[in-house]
């Protein structure tokens, strides 16, 4: 065999393998693109599933600017491809966008590699955004719309799909217009669906009530995949975004926009016991610390397992304590008592409590050999959860954070923010923290509070 038949063989293997398997059709679609994306492919298989009917329903979520649009957009051409009488829906936040991902797709079918691997064709008939055709179709292939608009006379038999409902924080975190969103999803996209129509829902997780959130709690998936943008504080993929740029951005970022649209971390304030704390710029601190008139930290030694060690260091500077340095993390005593010890000496810190659960004992007399601050041990007698609800107004009122791009940072200031009154909390070991150095405050600077 001539190396020209060999040549044609493979491509015909390569298009045969595209037409079977959607990561396939993905690289020979475009495959700079995504061989360098290689995360995308936990996506593409969850798709093939949702389309050969091994699940029915499947929500994605992750960073801007991964492809999330662009992957979704071959999927509905590919699945015409395979599926030329079937009709797939995708809904939007707005027309425009919607319009624009029509278009995008009826451009993946037009194209001279999609049309190497599937013989279905774009339909001369119905060419209009709103809603097209491919060859063979017994419906409209392609239809949607935006949040709000109108689908009249269109039914999803293959496929229907959300993509990013909510423009942005603001209106997934208004009760009205995220109500206004899911009734409409209810009343117009969910009434389109024909018997046997799969789902798919894409888009930022701005809020545990938005969409996907809500749904989540209703058990209506069979599949969630979330992608954060930094795992362990390394970019989940170099070729979106470098871990370097990734904690640019988050330092130039709201906390609570960060978290959401690219930790994909939902932002929740019902319920919440602080709200968002009160933050100042290491360089506006370090205009303030000559005038500090003492420092104190608390510690909340790590008891179990799953438990964080706390620490928080506070100056007290024109009445208010600022948190210049903490530590949150679950690593074994021998590492957090040396850590531990950097942070109180560096912060030449003259008073520290510890906690004295069944580690701090132990924790104390080890941390006392390795630092210069006096520390003292402290036994809490009322409830957690009632020391920090009543510790809480004069943390919201008297506490201001130094802000940090460190990871324990911005662990301690979410576990914080987080914190339900409640009482629905995972962990409580900052906001605990927190409170015992309130307390800790107030009877060392008692004629300042």
């Amino acid at each position: 065999m001539n190396k020209e038949k060999k040549n044609i063989l493979k491509k015909y293997a390569k298009q045969e393998l595209a037409r079977r398997s959607f990561w396939k059709f993905c690289l020979y679609y475009d495959e700079e693109f995504y061989s360098s994306r290689t995360f995308l492919k936990e996506i593409a298989d969850a798709f093939q599933e949702v389309e050969e009917g091994t699940i029915k329903s499947l929500s994605v979520s992750m960073p801007p600017r991964a492809g999330k649009s662009y992957i979704t957009s071959l999927f509905c051409a590919w699945t015409l491809g395979r599926n030329p009488k079937e009709s797939v829906m995708r809904n939007t936040c707005t027309m425009t966008l919607y319009q624009k991902f029509s278009y995008d797709v009826r451009g993946i079918i037009r194209s001279e590699k999609f049309m190497e691997v599937f013989s279905c064709r774009l339909s001369d008939d119905k060419k209009n955004l709103i809603g097209w055709n491919v060859t063979g179709a017994k419906m409209v292939s392609y239809f949607g719309a935006g949040v709000g608009g109108t689908i009249i006379g269109f039914g999803a038999s293959k496929l229907a799909i959300t993509d990013d409902l909510y423009t942005g924080l603001e209106a997934a975190l208004s009760d009205t217009r995220n109500e206004k969103i899911l009734q409409w999803k209810e009343a117009t996209h969910d009434s389109r669906f024909e018997s046997g129509c799969a789902r798919i829902d894409i888009g930022t997780r701005w809020s545990v009530h938005d969409v996907i959130g809500t749904q989540i709690e209703d058990g209506i998936y069979e599949k969630s995949i979330i992608v954060p943008a930094l795992i362990d504080e390394k970019s989940f993929c170099e070729a979106v975004m470098t871990t370097e740029e990734y904690l640019y951005k988050r330092s130039k970022t709201s906390r609570e926009v960060w978290l959401a649209e690219y930790q994909q971390t939902p932002v929740d304030m019902e319920g919440r016991l602080f709200g968002k704390l009160n933050t100042i710029s290491r360089t506006d601190f370090n205009k303030l610390l000559p005038e500090s008139l003492g420092t104190l930290a608390y510690i909340d030694v790590a008891d179990q397992g799953a438990d964080y060690t706390a620490l928080a260091v506070g100056h007290l500077i024109d009445n208010k304590i600022y948190i210049s340095d903490v530590l949150y993390n679950t690593y074994n005593t021998d590492i957090t008592i040396p850590q531990c010890s950097k942070i109180l000496n560096h912060n030449k810190v003259k008073y520290c409590r510890v906690e004295s659960n069944s580690m701090g004992a132990m924790f104390s007399r080890h941390l006392q050999k390795e630092t210069t601050a006096r520390i003292l041990q402290v036994a809490n007698q009322t409830n957690k959860m009632t020391r920090i609800i009543m510790q809480s107004v004069f943390i919201q009122n008297n506490f201001i954070f130094v802000e940090s791009d460190s990871a324990d940072f911005y662990q301690f200031v979410e576990n914080v923010e987080r914190f339900s009154k409640e009482g629905k909390n995972k962990h409580d070991d900052a906001p605990d923290c927190l409170a015992g150095l309130s307390m800790f405050v107030q009877s060392m600077f008692p004629k300042y509070f």
